[in-house]
């Protein structure tokens, strides 16, 4: 097959086993020598923040001169964004050769992989071909069955803020989803927490305990942050001051998450400065999150998919802009606790615009027009249409966001950085 019906075969759910566990994995990865036993790991779980903490440290690693892999999901735009090696990604032809070599072995398993199984086989074959010195390493969902954790163990395991979401998989409180989370906890590993709620960190404790695991936690009294212009963080942990040009307070988390895990590894065989850490989050760049796309008015794209995540961008605009009105374009799917989301942005919204999408997650006719009228949403299934009007209506100084779906994020910022959007920027 040639590298687009490759591409197509990666991004399709053609291939699919509903069935958890590794064993699929450790076929694979047996067959190809076990290319996970030979690189070095950070290991990241959670609910949300995952990839904010995966950039930042890549950013770092990436600053202080080490060859680092990165493997994030999901993508915007390129599916070789998932695969990175020191910010370039994997090439083309790469992908293919060694797509064709796990594909090829796949398909004669009684029992195929799942996509995401392999493409984790994909990059932790690349990684270990292009001698890596450390892999920065994102779990699909979940942690105990997740692809990425055929890892023997890790230099740090992390597990950034916990939500409900993929409820349907991994349990319907909080408890049960730290649970599955902290399955990528390894025995005397040192695990990185962010501060989530109680019944998340007893349950993560419980595990680290069993596993005679290093804790550490990060404080939200150890962050103290600072007035910044209108995007971006600026903030002090432990006496540390760096600036950031990721928005929102949960960020100023993320950062201190990643500088502990740094920390970490600067206690084994790595040395990375202050100065190494500080410029890299200088430039660090996570697409999607919060992103600003246009400033007259102010044009925001955030990936925010469930409720967590919808009131942190919420936060944000209200502390950010409290004299502001806001505008909320929104493509939420249908696996997703709408509800609650859309409860969020109607406590915060001067009019919310919901997108009908035409993905397979997505709502039906009758679902979406109902929704909206219950809402009281503004139909949209045009953004070409909507996005004249929706300029000529708000005032200049007034910001929208497009928000509700990370597989929706590069469509809204295509549509916020068209031409007639740019203009005035």
């Amino acid at each position: 097959m040639n590298y687009e019906e490759m591409v197509c075969r990666l991004t399709s759910k053609s291939f699919f086993s509903p069935f958890a566990g590794l064993y699929r994995m450790k076929k694979m990865m047996d067959h190809f020598g076990n290319p996970e036993e030979k690189l070095s790991f950070v290991h990241v779980a959670g609910t949300n923040g995952k990839g904010s903490v995966c950039a930042m440290l890549h950013a770092i690693l990436k600053e202080a001169g080490y060859r680092v892999g990165l493997f994030t999901s999901p993508y915007l735009r390129d599916i070789r964004e998932r695969i990175q090696i020191s910010g370039e990604y994997i090439p083309k032809e790469e992908l293919h050769a060694i797509g064709e070599e796990v594909l090829g072995y796949a398909e004669k398993l009684y029992e195929p992989p799942n996509q995401f199984e392999v493409l984790t086989a994909i990059a932790l074959i690349y990684f270990y071909r292009q001698q890596c010195d450390v892999v920065v390493l994102e779990t699909g969902l979940g942690g105990t069955y997740d692809a990425t954790n055929i890892i023997p163990g890790s230099l740090v395991s992390i597990i950034t803020n916990i939500g409900l979401d993929h409820c349907a998989v991994l349990g319907d409180t909080i408890s049960q989803i730290a649970s599955a989370k902290a399955g990528i906890i390894k025995p005397h590993g040192n695990v990185i927490l962010y501060p989530s709620k109680k019944e998340a960190l007893d349950v993560i404790t419980t595990v680290a305990m069993k596993q005679n695991a290093r804790l550490i936690y990060v404080e939200k009294n150890d962050v103290r942050r600072h007035p910044t212009p209108e995007d971006g963080e600026e903030f002090e942990y432990k006496g540390m001051r760096v600036r950031i040009p990721l928005s929102g307070e949960h960020q100023c988390y993320n950062c201190a998450v990643a500088l502990e895990a740094v920390h970490v590894l600067n206690r084994g065989a790595f040395f990375i400065s202050d100065s190494d850490m500080v410029n890299a989050l200088l430039g660090v760049c996570w697409p999607g999150r919060l992103q600003l796309v246009r400033q007259k008015p102010r044009i925001y794209v955030d990936g925010g998919h469930n409720p967590q995540g919808v009131r942190a961008a919420v936060q944000f605009f209200q502390e950010r802009f409290p004299d502001r009105k806001h505008y909320y374009l929104v493509g939420i799917l249908k696996d997703k606790d709408y509800r609650r989301m859309l409860r969020t942005l109607k406590e915060d919204a001067e009019e919310i615009y919901f997108l009908r999408t035409n993905l397979s997650r997505g709502f039906s006719e009758e679902e979406w027009e109902a929704l909206c009228d219950e809402f009281g949403m503004q139909p949209v299934t045009d953004l070409s249409k909507l996005f004249p009007e929706l300029l000529a209506k708000v005032p200049e100084d007034s910001v929208i966001c497009c928000i509700g779906s990370l597989y929706l994020a590069d469509t809204f910022i295509k549509w916020g950085m068209t031409p007639a959007a740019i203009d005035g920027a």
